[in-house]
């Protein structure tokens, strides 16, 4: 299982800087929530590989907060990216205030008022997770639909899908076969930075 999480570590770090280098070179503001989503991801599985390697009980405490709470954010900044593309998607004078798009950070402070409450927490985990992975799989679809281009983000977002349903209705592959959640979600981060690669290269062509 330590493999495994090593595997995603590098590649949520290659795929966090795939996504830096999209938001500093394009000057795209709805890369940045997608950065600092893979970013923390990162982290994240970096504190549960040093979970694996010490025994030390306090770095089982940090490592469970971490993972609890980077969880939470991370999620919270990839659903606000997500506000921001379908914003960009709408007519000059179709489009909401971009503040509206910060509205999916509260996701945190909602979480503070649950933190205590286990099951509570978990359901709002698998609404926070399932919500992200329908509105993106929803707005691909349309996409896909009207340009070709955007089919690989499409199949990023739909093994997404499949690690969320293996995740949550298979008991064990939460403990004993973590690996396969695991290699399906680097999977979907590797399909998916390639697709948005593609797409803005797309995008390039097609402005100059």
């Amino acid at each position: 299982m330590i493999w495994a999480t090593l595997v995603l570590i590098l590649i949520s770090g290659y795929v966090a800087a795939k996504f830096f280098s999209l938001t500093n070179k394009r000057g795209r503001l709805k890369f940045l929530g997608l950065t600092v989503a893979s970013g923390i991801f990162t982290i994240m599985q970096f504190s549960v590989l040093l979970d694996h390697l010490m025994t030390d009980p306090s770095v089982t405490a940090a490592a469970e907060f971490i993972v609890e709470w980077g969880h939470v954010t991370s999620l919270a900044f990839v659903l606000s990216s997500l506000a921001i593309f379908i914003r960009e998607s709408k007519p000059v004078f179709a489009q909401f205030p971009m503040i509206y798009t910060a509205f999916p950070l509260l996701i945190i402070l909602s979480y503070l008022l649950v933190q205590d409450t286990y099951a509570i927490k978990t359901w709002l985990l698998v609404i926070y997770q399932g919500g992200a992975i329908t509105i993106a799989l929803l707005m691909y679809s349309v996409y896909t639909y009207r340009r070709t281009e955007y089919a690989l983000i499409l199949g990023g977002v739909i093994v997404f899908l499949i690690s969320y349903i293996l995740f949550w209705s298979i008991s064990e592959i939460q403990d004993s076969y973590q690996w396969v959640w695991k290699l399906l979600v680097g999977l979907a981060m590797v399909i998916s930075i390639l697709g948005y690669e593609q797409t803005e290269k797309e995008v390039v062509t097609n402005t100059a």
